[in-house]
């Protein structure tokens, strides 16, 4: 014998089903990543569209103006920014958007860059500084230390791989033990100095043997009414084929801040 649905319950299905694709397209998916070296990129691309990410790419040279389109832009720029580009990216972000730094996005070359570094409240120092020079470690493995445990961006699906102690060269925040897990033949910058309180730490850095260790590894802060976030990580390819560190991007894209 054939049973039919009541009138009621196909109108519901059918409402559903209308109402799915809405659901699904409503997602902060659109990506734009501005770059000016694409190996590493393009490894943090494919692993953004597996994951469901409309990713765009351009150059700072081809860089628009308006970029209210993207729900998230990666900044990935190694040189001295052009003073254009600079606005282009803090606009963005004081009007709404959401900024992921990469790397040398806070380099040495971005002492050209004032309002840049003024922006993310940030302060680097020449080589010779006497308390906070800047300084590059290269082909290393160092550890990202978990220093906001209870954040979703550094915990969720994230598996780390051991703890570790943690005690910063020059704050007292933040002693004690932390889960970790490793970046392999990496990069590794030192004395990015905050110039202000007011922002989020998710992760510090330890050095294999501890002799360097600083909160500077990733963190968040409100811009406006966007959002800025800064990974230290990303040197090498392999740095975005690190499930972890993987995770930490796709959680800082899923993360709901309100």
């Amino acid at each position: 014998m054939i049973q039919y649905l009541p009138t009621l319950s196909i109108k519901f299905l059918f409402l559903l089903l209308l109402l799915l694709p809405v659901s699904v397209f409503a997602q902060k998916n659109k990506v734009l990543i501005v770059s000016d070296t694409w190996p590493e990129m393009e490894v943090l691309s494919e692993g953004l569209v597996e994951k469901g990410y409309l990713v765009s790419k351009t150059s700072e040279e081809e860089l628009q103006s308006d970029l209210s389109g993207f729900d998230f832009v990666f900044m990935y720029v190694h040189v001295t920014h052009a003073p254009r580009t600079t606005q282009v990216l803090i606009d963005y972000t004081m009007n709404g958007g959401s900024l992921v730094v990469l790397h040398h996005g806070i380099s040495s070359s971005k002492m050209k860059n004032p309002q840049w570094l003024d922006f993310l409240g940030i302060a680097l120092y020449p080589r010779d500084h006497q308390e906070y020079p800047w300084k590059v470690l290269a082909n290393l493995t160092y550890s990202m230390v978990n220093l906001n445990p209870g954040h979703f961006i550094s915990s969720n699906e994230m598996d780390y791989e051991n703890v570790t102690t943690f005690k910063s060269e020059y704050e007292t925040n933040y002693e004690g033990e932390y889960s970790a897990f490793q970046l392999v033949n990496t990069e590794l910058f030192l004395n990015q100095r905050f110039t202000e309180d007011q922002r989020t730490i998710l992760y510090g850095f330890r050095t294999e043997d501890g002799s360097r260790i600083q909160p500077t590894s990733g963190w968040y802060s409100k811009k406006g009414k966007g959002m800025v976030f800064y990974y230290q990580a990303g040197h090498a390819a392999s740095d975005y084929q690190n499930p972890n560190f993987h995770q930490v991007i796709l959680n800082t894209l899923e993360w709901d801040p309100s």
